[in-house]
């Protein structure tokens, strides 16, 4: 596992592996004005177009699309990346994975762990 340290190094090659990965991206109020900003909507159609409730029964979370990937994964990218939830800018920072991420496993490599 990548140390801390490690990870402030942390470069995301803004690859799209992370938007194929199962699980929710869980949304906050914020991220839901600025994801309708980005995509040029209001707040109440973004959520009914990108969102589904999730699993918690509390919050929001990004609807996937029907291989499983993040509703806003386009052509192997995030339609709509500076714009992107808090859940998504806090990797590797607040969550990460041990494997499967190029540029965690690439710091892995180079002696991180």
């Amino acid at each position: 596992m990548t140390r801390s340290s490690d990870k402030r190094s942390f470069k995301c090659r803004q690859c799209g592996t992370c938007c194929r990965w199962s699980g929710h991206v869980l949304l906050t109020n914020a991220d839901i004005t600025r994801l309708a900003d980005a995509a040029g909507l209001t707040e109440d159609r973004f959520i009914e177009r990108y969102t589904v409730l999730a699993g918690n029964r509390r919050q929001l979370s990004l609807a996937d699309q029907e291989d499983g990937s993040c509703m806003l994964l386009q052509d192997g990218r995030c339609s709509l990346y500076e714009a992107r939830p808090a859940q998504c800018r806090d990797f590797p920072h607040r969550w990460w994975v041990t494997e499967g991420c190029p540029a965690l496993d690439e710091l892995n490599e180079s002696g991180g762990v």
